[in-house]
């Protein structure tokens, strides 16, 4: 009498659903670099089990996620993005730091969680001759769901000088 193995084997399997986000460029007259084309995407990602059979044997599965089921990872929100930087100065550029501030269907702004500021603070270090453009990617974890629209900000230049220009201390009155 032979035996007979019988089970299942789990192992992860990555599941993503993604939606676009109104994405809008906020440009400071005088600033030397403009923002164009904004994008932008949600992304949620959550893993889910994978049943593997013995070859003859049928598994169940459903799609049904349960919150309170052992061992559930919950799901990973993630903002992709990008834009595209034109140095508009008459100097070279080193690196430019970018806001992108997440707003709710009401134009509220949702908050980052641990972060000091209310928006997403991104530096992006590359050389940019005057007059070029350069295409700018980026992609966040975030915690909210919420996200209807995406405002991104150019709030400091650093030149090939050594100088830096910052976005003047007044809000973005048609942001919020």
């Amino acid at each position: 009498m032979g035996a007979v193995l019988f089970g299942t084997a789990c192992m992860p399997t990555l599941w993503a659903t993604e939606r676009q986000v109104r994405a809008t460029a906020k440009n400071y007259p005088a600033a030397p670099v403009q923002m164009l084309r904004p994008r932008a995407m949600l992304v949620e990602t959550f893993t889910a089990p994978t049943q593997v059979a013995l070859p003859g044997e049928s598994v169940r599965t459903t799609r049904v996620r349960y919150a309170n089921r052992a061992g559930q990872a919950p799901s990973v929100y993630l903002l992709s993005g990008e834009a595209v930087c034109v140095n508009r100065s008459n100097q070279a550029i080193e690196a430019v730091e970018v806001a992108v501030v997440l707003l709710d269907a009401f134009h509220q702004v949702i908050p980052v969680p641990n972060s000091r500021t209310p928006y997403i603070a991104l530096q992006f270090v590359q050389a940019m001759p005057r007059g070029s453009s350069q295409p700018l990617q980026w992609e966040e974890r975030i915690g909210s769901i919420d996200i209807y629209e995406v405002a991104v900000i150019v709030t400091r230049v650093r030149f090939q000088d050594g100088s830096v220009w910052a976005a003047p201390e007044e809000e973005l009155v048609d942001i919020f």
